[in-house]
């Protein structure tokens, strides 16, 4: 089988919310301590840590503050614990429509005691509910404000959604959400899904990202892959991750809800992935689909194409594959007139061969 290589250069655009500096935020959700086997969040932490995770999501409250269920949104040695092994640590809680003054307190006292974000994690009871959500979301953005106008915070602590990875289905409403948050993390649960999405996990990812913007999502979009199934296999996690960028991240941290035996799927998983590459060699077979991420946030996508072809046609089609523009300068292709969203660059070969590069115009 000939094999084409194309060189491509991209610029990253970098995010003000990443943990290291090479770019990678990959993050762990914690559900309970009581459940990983673990008895204390030093000890979780070093083995996170040790894996190369960069980012905690610690759950911190279900609907009010109740630190006697959950003392995590005040205990300093779990910040401390996290912190000691360069880790960001962020704040998440289950929310419902009511009572939403005392639910986003917690992001204040998060802000106060020392988290880096918070996360808010809204489900089925706010499928259709436009202004429950709106009387939610915009209680949660004054507390963040109120914590930025006393100096516990700043600009770079973040507030994000959690919900549905497939919203349209839900009726969700995302468009009211969107004023209020920094960012949204769709729970792209492929596993449970069905086999036929693990086999395509650059297709859903991107779908599930187009879907939010197409129903009012305009801020940065961050997938949350689950292995708690056991189906997923860490190879299929790896390109889950390469596709959905430097803030992804895992559902759930394993321990007495699932097999123990995915602690050797978490061990394999390339947690220090770099995000932070400004060029890329990518080898690309016969008709395959490759997606290149870092992403493009330039004007222009460079690309070599071996001499043996004397003859290319390059054309860039849009997410729906609709074309939208033929390119003969192998070397320079212009993207600077192309809107926010998800491309494929096709390249035809000596009238034989074709290739596909998929990409995302930041």
């Amino acid at each position: 089988m000939k094999k084409l290589y194309l060189a491509y250069l991209f610029f990253l655009c970098q995010s003000a919310t990443l943990a290291a500096q090479d770019c990678n935020a990959l993050g762990a959700w914690l559900w309970h301590l009581e459940i990983t086997g673990y008895q204390t969040h030093a000890d979780l932490a070093d083995t996170l840590s040790d894996l190369g995770i960069k980012r905690v999501y610690v759950k911190v409250a279900d609907g009010s503050i109740d630190s006697i269920i959950w003392p995590e949104l005040v205990d300093n040695t779990l910040l401390h614990a996290y912190k000691s092994n360069g880790m960001e640590v962020w704040a998440w809680s289950y929310n419902y429509p009511g009572n939403e003054a005392k639910q986003a307190e917690a992001l204040y006292v998060a802000a106060r005691e020392g988290y880096d974000g918070f996360v808010v994690d809204v489900e089925m009871q706010f499928d259709g509910e436009v202004v429950k959500a709106n009387n939610l979301f915009a209680r949660f953005k004054a507390e963040k404000n109120r914590a930025i106008a006393d100096g516990l915070i700043d600009s770079s602590f973040q507030l994000y959604c959690t919900t549905w990875g497939n919203p349209i289905d839900h009726n969700f409403p995302i468009s009211t959400i969107d004023p209020f948050v920094d960012g949204f993390m769709p729970q792209t649960y492929v596993e449970n899904w069905g086999p036929s999405f693990t086999e395509n996990l650059s297709f859903w990812v991107d779908s599930g990202t187009q879907e939010y913007k197409t129903i009012g999502a305009t801020k940065d979009i961050h997938h949350i892959v689950s292995t708690e199934k056991g189906i997923i296999t860490t190879e299929e996690v790896n390109e889950f991750i390469a596709v959905a960028g430097p803030e992804t991240s895992v559902w759930v941290i394993p321990g007495s809800n699932t097999s123990l035996s995915l602690w050797d799927t978490w061990r394999e998983i390339d947690w220090t992935h770099d995000f932070c590459l400004s060029t890329s060699t990518i080898e690309l077979n016969d008709n395959s689909y490759t997606n290149v991420y870092p992403n493009p946030s330039d004007d222009h996508i460079s690309i070599e194409i071996a001499p043996m072809y004397s003859s290319y046609e390059i054309s860039i089609l849009d997410f729906y594959g609709r074309l939208i523009a033929k390119s003969y300068d192998k070397y320079n292709i212009d993207i600077s007139y192309l809107k926010s969203g998800f491309y494929t660059i096709s390249i035809h070969l000596n009238n034989e061969y074709t290739h596909y590069v998929k990409f995302q115009k930041i």
